[in-house]
């Protein structure tokens, strides 16, 4: 008899454990855990862009919410050191990849792990959702390298330590316009800049007056070009000038000299190239018109044309290469998710990103909204998706060159070179040497703190 009421009790023992009912309320640092909010601040997606992630995250994390904003990019940098000023900053933001190193005393690197609360499934009979406290190990830098391109990892590790990871990674691409080609009697687009020097004439038209009616593409100039700054050292890595760090030997000047007079000529009337002027309105805008057959951009500037319904047939090319050169390059622009030092949730920001960036839950969002990947796993699928296979067939070969402390001054003092060679103010001949010098100099100044 006693043995079969030590067997009743030992079986409604095992049916308490195994049913969920012991384990509500256990784990103190559970009970003791109050729902975080994150505040997430961002400029070019919308709260329905990141739907997909921030829902993914949730799903498994509901006692973390994550608040996101987006702000008017002239705004943004202003936004923030204001809200940090009155320590009211977000917890987790995105910036251009080029602001990491600015920005690197603001940040806090993802650590090795992080303890978080997350909903389990608990019970054999009874079924029953709990919260937990789970601890995650985090990306590694070898994870890093395996899963993601090859610029990630030298775009985001400063010494040793991950201060960013992205969602998505964006490279320039020749956007043309099918009808203006047609009717110049030009059967393909260009690959290569050779080809862009052939078809110049055929697609520019001027008046009687040599004023530009419609263009071939929009270079030579910085204020009404955006991101000309991309666009110029693009060329510049493909013609092999030396730009990290930016120091010229006497071949690297020349080199340099050389690439910066290609990209002046086209607006330089009497050149073959000659198909822009300084004066002339934004080039998107521009291609938009249908008043330029080629333009120089990225993917938002395809979502772009897509909203705006322009009235005639357009497609996207690889960014142009030198002919006879061996292997590609392409220039990078992106955006990383990084964390405030300042946030009192460090650890829950940094789960957050870490689980989103990864292919599980990133790659809804890079489908929904037309994005290139970051992650090496994804590239064959969107190979074959053509909404996207020209921005992702350069992943494997794009590169951010630029890693100082202060894009803006850099962006600066290129634009203020260029304007200073279309004003007159300098030529690139041998007495303009030292002026070149000077600029190369400056440039080399914002890679220190």
């Amino acid at each position: 008899m006693k043995r079969f009421k030590l067997r009743i009790i030992l079986l409604l023992f095992i049916f308490f454990i195994s049913s969920g009912l012991g384990c509500k309320g256990t784990d103190k640092e559970v009970k003791d855990f109050k729902p975080v909010t994150l505040e997430y601040w961002g400029v070019w997606d919308t709260k329905e862009q990141l739907s997909s992630i921030i829902e993914g995250f949730q799903a498994s994390h509901p006692a973390i919410k994550i608040k996101y904003r987006n702000f008017n990019y002239d705004e943004y940098e202003m936004e923030l050191l204001e809200a940090w000023a009155d320590d009211r900053g977000p917890d987790l933001f995105l910036i251009p990849v080029t602001w990491l190193r600015e920005y690197e005393h603001r940040l806090e690197p993802i650590p090795r792990s992080v303890k978080i609360p997350t909903k389990e499934v608990v019970g054999t009979i009874k079924k029953e959702t709990i919260t937990v406290m789970k601890e995650y190990g985090t990306i590694s830098l070898r994870d890093l390298k395996n899963r993601f391109v090859e610029t990630v990892f030298e775009d985001v590790v400063i010494n040793g330590q991950i201060y960013g990871l992205p969602y998505y990674l964006d490279s320039l691409v020749t956007f043309y316009n099918e009808d203006i080609l047609t009717m110049a009697g030009v059967p393909e687009p260009i690959r290569d800049f050779h080809d862009l020097i052939d078809q110049a004439p055929k697609l520019t038209k001027v008046d009687t007056e040599g004023n530009i009616l419609q263009g071939a593409i929009a270079l030579g100039a910085a204020d009404n070009i955006p991101r000309f700054f991309d666009i110029l050292f693009n060329i510049m890595m493909l013609n092999g000038v030396t730009l990290e760090p930016f120091y010229l030997d006497e071949e690297g000047m020349e080199k340099f000299v050389q690439t910066l007079g290609f990209y002046m000529d086209f607006t330089k009337p009497g050149k073959a190239s000659y198909s822009w002027d300084k004066d002339l309105p934004n080039a998107f805008e521009q291609f938009i018109n249908g008043k330029l057959a080629y333009f120089f951009g990225y993917s938002y500037h395809a979502d772009e044309l897509r909203k705006r319904g322009v009235q005639f047939d357009w497609n996207v090319v690889n960014f142009p290469q030198t002919r006879g050169s061996e292997g590609t390059k392409y220039y990078a622009n992106y955006w990383v998710n990084v964390v405030a030092k300042k946030s009192k949730n460090t650890d829950i920001a940094w789960s957050f990103i870490d689980a989103t960036a990864s292919q599980k839950i990133v790659e809804g969002y890079l489908k929904d909204n037309n994005k290139p990947t970051a992650l090496k796993s994804l590239i064959e699928k969107q190979l074959d998706d053509d909404d996207v296979y020209i921005f992702t067939s350069q992943v494997l070969t794009a590169d951010n060159w630029y890693k100082g402390y202060d894009i803006a001054t850099a962006e600066k003092y290129t634009a203020d070179l260029i304007n200073d060679i279309l004003n007159g103010e300098i030529n690139l001949g041998p007495e303009s040497l030292d002026l070149l010098n000077v600029f190369v100099q400056r440039i080399n100044n914002t890679y220190h703190k």
